[in-house]
């Protein structure tokens, strides 16, 4: 049976303790035909270097975001991904910059590298949130269909969450049935997970769409 993860942040957790875990062996995708021209032992070598400088690049990221040193982090996730763009490690620092460029107000830049995930990563968890953060960017935005069509895609784990989106996008429009019928699918999912805290959050966007007259349905 899968692990059902509470929420996109354990997931991630979960995802940057393998990368660390794991990294050396699969960071650039190592193949019997390079290890062939170039040797085994050179290769093997210079493998764990780059995972190790990957591993400590991203430390150093993470630190940077839990001091509030935006502009460092920035830099410090950007010189990541161009060093080392093959990497898992790449796409989990996509995902930082993005949340750091939105907390300075850069939606753009957020943007920017959270389509470079979708389009360019290589882990479908990390895709998944990244379509999951790019389509409620994009519904603040009041980009409906856009937003829609990203939660349209895989949700593998985040089930729940792309449900509750997706209710949040029918709401925002008025379309107070879809919305309806989108949370009680996501707290279908959520009952299913155990997630209690994701479970008590629907709840009250249920109870919130039952204060509001029949009437006042679209």
């Amino acid at each position: 049976m899968k692990i059902a993860y509470q929420s996109e942040q354990e997931q991630l957790e979960s995802l940057q303790k393998w990368w660390k875990e794991n990294g050396k062996s699969v960071i650039f995708g190592v193949v019997l035909g390079v290890a062939g021209m170039v040797g085994w032992s050179s290769w093997n070598a210079y493998t764990v270097r780059q995972a190790e400088k990957a591993s400590l690049s991203y430390e150093q990221l993470v630190a940077f975001k839990k001091e509030g040193s935006q502009e460092e982090a920035i830099k410090q996730g950007e010189s990541l991904i161009d060093e080392f763009s093959n990497s898992g490690y790449a796409e989990l620092a996509s995902l930082v910059v993005a949340k750091v460029a939105l907390e300075q107000g850069d939606r753009e830049k957020a943007k920017t590298h959270l389509e470079w995930v979708i389009k360019e990563g290589q882990s479908s968890p990390v895709q998944s949130i990244a379509r999951l953060r790019l389509a409620r960017l994009l519904t603040s935005e009041e980009k409906w269909t856009e937003a829609i069509a990203l939660l349209d895609g895989e949700a593998g784990e985040f089930a729940s969450l792309y449900e509750e989106a997706r209710g949040d996008i029918f709401h925002a429009q008025g379309d107070l049935p879809s919305a309806r019928t989108a949370y009680r699918k996501a707290l279908a999912r959520a009952n299913y997970s155990m997630d209690r805290k994701l479970q008590a959050r629907i709840r009250i966007k249920l109870d919130d769409l039952r204060r509001v007259p029949q009437g006042s349905d679209a």
